[in-house]
């Protein structure tokens, strides 16, 4: 098992990325498509995620001190 999830795994030590960040990752996008109720492709629904990340990733990204 641990060798079909390797690559997983690895990609896990190089980059440390919470867990927490991936469910709430997760969380948007599964509220994202119960409320859009359909798009019209994949690509769209791509643009949506990234747009809803992208918000987010800009609130709350902390200030530099000056």
């Amino acid at each position: 098992m641990l060798l079909k999830h390797l690559d997983g795994i690895l990609n896990y030590c190089r980059t440390k990325v919470p867990l927490g960040v991936v469910e709430a990752v997760s969380s948007n996008i599964k509220t994202l498509l119960r409320r859009g109720r359909g798009y019209r492709n994949l690509n769209y629904l791509l643009l949506k995620a990234q747009r809803l990340a992208a918000t987010k990733a800009q609130w709350i990204a902390p200030q530099k001190a000056a």
